[in-house]
């Protein structure tokens, strides 16, 4: 039909408009422009040059008697599609060939269209404009989250995960395009785009950015994960054979400084790699593992995982025996975005990658009994009504309130939040009892202030402080734990990131010393 000299047109499947439509449903002029140009069959022109004298809803009749602005139309939408052209090429050429290979089945089909038209403007921005969007890390935390669940449980995939952030994209990029030129100038965008056949261009954003650590790796050898094991691996086996070799001294321990929380083996593995990532992922393939990258994760690794050495002598009985302690720092996450100084978006990106594998790997799983994450007030009056000293009432009434705070140690003092020893320390505040020792409020120290008040465990009553030891720390007795005891068999405790303060059953594996803050000397 038509002239021989014609050129090939591209249209949208009905599938692929409903796609479409639905994401701009909140914009009502591009909406309806949108909806006229698809089922009436107009031209843009013809479009443009609609006035409200077009329109009869008696009738339910559209007249088509003129077109307006069609030179300044096609002269615009060329000169976009000649600058969209220009930046994909610039800034999706480096990886949108290994990344198309590295991801199982390219984004095609019926969304193909979408991911183009996104294409366009997500490869001509910066990677901090896309990635700090609330909406966008939304959904990659999704797909992110559902890769940390065995093979079987997991639902989510890349091409759903780009299909999704190429509608949001699209969204976003149809707003900017409505402001600056016009609702009808983006069909004439998206067509002219779409022909260039760049689909990659989405994937690239992903993969400069810290977000591709959870991302399939863009060629074989060594993988982040692979690399940080290494280092890991090399720490651990310098640490043991300092142990093992315990020169100058009968023998040899280690000792995780300053340690709080339920783990016997702390680590910080996960936060070696979010953190590179945030530090050095954006703009840059920081997955790809070649020298520069590998030095600078060395380097981060290096600036998280310390160790020092020190000969210390116990007294057990009679006997005196001399220690090599190598006492190991592990910083987290938290501590190396202030050491790096982040800004408070990247600081955003790393809390989200951690929340990832923190909700996925709580602690201390083998203490976890019965475990409840919230209370109704009927639930608590029915086991506050049952203590008779106020004291001990008032704090195992603040405790319960507190039951479904999430655990923080950088916010410990905020009241938003708690750890384990804060929760203990303000719960007995509450009831004008100050449990801290030496300044200190650490489970260690409230231990410390309590050796002399100390209950045996067949005598626990509501408010008694449970301490407890996982690992070797340095600390008084080597105390890393503190739970709240609040009658029939139960505790609370803010067990960990993923966990929160909860009630659960009570339990005494790794159990230390039980301490009551208002017994009588």
């Amino acid at each position: 039909m038509g002239s021989k000299k014609g050129g090939n047109m591209m249209f949208w499947t009905l599938d692929e408009y409903k796609k479409f439509i639905n994401c701009v449903m909140d914009k009502p002029l591009s909406f309806y422009g949108f909806e006229i140009l698809y089922w009436c069959g107009l031209r843009i022109g013809e479009l443009l040059a609609l006035t409200p004298k077009d329109f009869n809803f008696e009738r339910k009749t559209l007249s088509i008697t003129k077109r307006s602005g069609r030179k300044a139309v096609k002269k615009t939408s060329k000169k976009m599609a000649k600058d969209t052209s220009r930046k994909v090429a610039k800034e999706s050429s480096k990886i949108a060939t290994k990344a198309g290979t590295a991801v199982a089945g390219s984004v095609a089909g019926p969304e193909g269209t979408l991911v183009g038209m996104a294409a366009g403007e997500a490869a001509g921005m910066k990677i901090d404009n896309t990635f700090y969007k609330a909406e966008q890390r939304s959904r990659m935390m999704k797909f992110f989250m559902d890769k940390l669940k065995p093979n079987e449980e997991q639902n989510d995939s890349l091409f759903k995960l780009v299909g999704s952030m190429v509608r949001n994209k699209m969204t976003f990029m149809i707003k900017k395009e409505v402001s600056l030129l016009a609702p009808l100038i983006t069909p004439i965008l998206i067509i002219v785009i779409a022909a260039t056949g760049i689909v990659f261009a989405v994937i690239a954003v992903l993969y400069n950015s810290p977000f591709a650590l959870f991302l399939p790796p863009l060629e074989s050898g060594d993988t982040i994960q692979s690399v940080t094991t290494q280092y890991v691996s090399e720490f651990n086996q310098e640490v043991q054979t300092l142990i093992d070799e315990h020169k100058d001294a009968d023998k040899g321990r280690k000792v995780y400084v300053d340690y709080e929380g339920m783990n016997s083996e702390p680590s910080n593995y996960y936060d070696i790699m979010s953190v590179y990532m945030v530090r050095y992922g954006y703009e840059n393939t920081a997955t790809k593992m070649n020298e520069t990258n590998k030095q600078n994760l060395k380097e981060a690794f290096d600036d998280m995982c310390k160790y020092t050495t020190e000969n210390v002598t116990e007294k057990k009985g009679k006997k005196k025996i001399k220690y090599l302690e190598v006492r190991i720092t592990l910083k987290t996450y938290t501590e190396m975005a202030i050491e790096y100084q982040f800004d408070g978006d990247r600081t955003a990106t790393l809390n989200q990658l951690m929340s990832a594998y923190i909700t996925n790997n709580p602690s201390g799983e083998g203490q976890i009994s019965g475990l409840q994450g919230s209370l109704t007030p009927q639930e608590i009056s029915n086991i506050t009504d049952k203590i008779s000293n106020p004291t001990q009432r008032e704090v195992v009434s603040f405790v319960l309130s507190k039951v479904g705070y999430p655990y923080s140690q950088p916010l410990r003092k905020s009241g938003k939040a708690f750890d384990c020893s804060s929760l203990a320390y303000y719960a007995w505040k509450s009831a004008g009892v100050d449990i801290s020792f030496g300044g200190g409020t650490t489970a260690a120290a409230e231990a410390e202030g309590l050796k002399y008040k100390t209950v045996k465990e067949e005598n626990l009553q509501p408010g008694d402080l449970i301490f407890y030891s996982y690992t070797t720390n340095g600390r008084y007795k080597n105390i890393s734990h503190v739970g709240i005891y609040v009658g029939d068999g139960k505790m609370v405790e803010a067990v960990d990131e993923a966990t929160g303060v909860v009630i659960q059953g009570y339990h005494n594996g790794g159990l230390v010393m039980i301490g009551r803050p208002d017994k009588k000397k």
